[in-house]
């Protein structure tokens, strides 16, 4: 029904031609506007089948081409132009050329509102994808070495600080264990005599009696055993009070227990410390890998070939249909002219050479494989490993030089992080035992102990 509306509305007549098109481009688009002036250049009074006949072929050949697809209507558009100047030279200057200036005024408005916008689009698109794929590809990719352990570092120095701490407690628990053994020491010396003069077999020898015993010999013996029995209870009392008093001072009792719970838990807390950092390092290590690296370069490497690989595919599409646009301007204007200056104009036309700056991409590159990277040589993110522990750890400095439980007192734990499943432990249970009395410094003074 559209076609024969147009059909209908084409008349016999410049000005008729001119109502055409503004149907033509309502109803068809730019396709059939083009075919419409082509229809009037060939004559003003061509049948509506020759036109009909006309858009069936520019619809076959608008697929014929993938990366010019303006390419037809801009051939049969210049070729309807040279169709229109040929009569104009033949029929010399008529009355219609009025209507003829707003017809090709109109062609012009397709020119500038499709054609040239559709080319401009398909460049800009292209080149914008090109600049971007460019850019994103020299922003660089992050090597292992890149990891950003700078942000995590202040777990480490907490981590650090406290294994200082750890090692004072340590000292606190060592100097009470050293003193309590003094005290023992000196509780056995001072006691050896109580034990001694304690035990009722060394009184076995106070019952007989002495050889030449003054008579009455039964009451001297009774006063003889009455004098070693209060002597020997005297000598067993001092012996007694002297080793109860040797651990009583005025100070509080101090429990080495609770200095070792105490170090312990300052222990147990720097290995929390510790397992929060090499958390962080953890997965640093997981995500700037060679492997994530190599990904990351490769992805943003292809997405600029490719882009390169269209751009370039359609570069001589782009230049020809740009170039089209151009002479058909340049024959537009060429049309304004007098009839007996038309040909020379045409003749310019022709000749002239057209630029294609505007619809000429701009290639950077090219692009480079991505750099060497090994694995191996980046240990040093990983915890549980040597390098790690030297990255990190080389400059705590143990200061006890003890041997706990097969671990050596102030240093960090070989590995410590739960995240790469190299530790998880418990907090310590604290056990209360006897205690010794002491002078409640941290040093432990022992009162009297000679």
């Amino acid at each position: 029904l559209a076609q024969a509306a147009l059909a209908q509305n084409l008349r016999f007549s410049t000005h008729v031609c001119h109502r055409g098109l503004r149907k033509a481009m309502k109803l068809f688009g730019i396709s059939a506007a083009a075919l419409v002036a082509a229809a009037c250049a060939e004559s003003l009074s061509a049948s509506m089948l020759k036109f009909l006949e006309a858009h069936r072929r520019l619809t076959q050949a608008q697929h014929s081409k993938l990366f010019m697809p303006e390419k037809s209507a801009l051939d049969n558009m210049e070729a309807s132009l040279m169709s229109m100047a040929k009569e104009k030279m033949e029929s010399g200057d008529s009355e219609s050329a009025a209507n003829l200036t707003t017809f090709l005024t109109e062609i012009q408005g397709i020119i500038d509102a499709t054609m040239k916008t559709s080319i401009l689009s398909r460049y800009n698109s292209s080149q914008q994808m090109l600049d971007s794929t460019w850019a994103n590809y020299t922003a660089g990719c992050a090597s292992p070495g890149a990891a950003p352990f700078s942000q995590y570092t202040s777990l480490n120095d907490q981590h650090v600080s406290c294994r200082a701490a750890e090692q004072v407690f340590y000292q606190s628990y060592a100097s009470c264990i050293s003193d309590q053994t003094i005290v023992d020491a000196a509780a056995q010396l001072r006691c050896a005599s109580y034990t001694s003069r304690n035990s009722m077999s060394q009184y076995s020898g106070f019952c007989q009696m002495q050889p030449n015993t003054a008579a009455p010999t039964i009451g001297h013996y009774l006063i003889y055993m009455e004098n070693k029995f209060r002597e020997a209870l005297a000598n067993l009392t001092d012996a007694k009070e002297r080793c109860y008093n040797v651990t009583t001072t005025n100070g509080p009792p101090v429990t080495c227990d609770q200095l070792l719970c105490d170090w312990r838990t300052k222990q147990f807390e720097c290995d929390v410390k510790q397992q929060a950092f090499e958390n962080q390092a953890c997965q640093l290590s997981r995500t700037y890998t060679c492997a994530s690296y190599h990904s990351c370069h490769n992805g943003k490497k292809n997405a600029y070939d490719q882009a390169a690989q269209s751009a370039n595919a359609s570069q001589p599409g782009l230049k020809a249909e740009w170039r089209a646009v151009m002479r058909i301007e340049c024959l537009i204007d060429a049309l304004g002219y007098p009839a007996a200056q038309l040909q020379s104009q045409i003749d310019a036309c022709i000749a002239r050479t057209h630029s294609t700056v505007p619809v000429t991409f701009t290639f950077y590159g090219p692009t480079l494989a991505a750099p060497t990277c090994d694995q191996g040589n980046f240990q040093n993110m990983t915890p549980g490993n040597a390098a790690f522990s030297t990255r990190w750890y080389s400059h705590v400095t143990d200061t006890v030089d003890a041997v706990v439980d097969g671990r050596q007192v102030g240093l960090p734990l070989t590995c410590a992080s739960n995240t790469c499943d190299c530790w998880n432990g418990t907090a310590p249970v604290c056990v209360t035992s006897s205690s010794y009395a002491s002078g409640g410094s941290s040093i432990h003074q022992i009162d009297d102990l000679a």
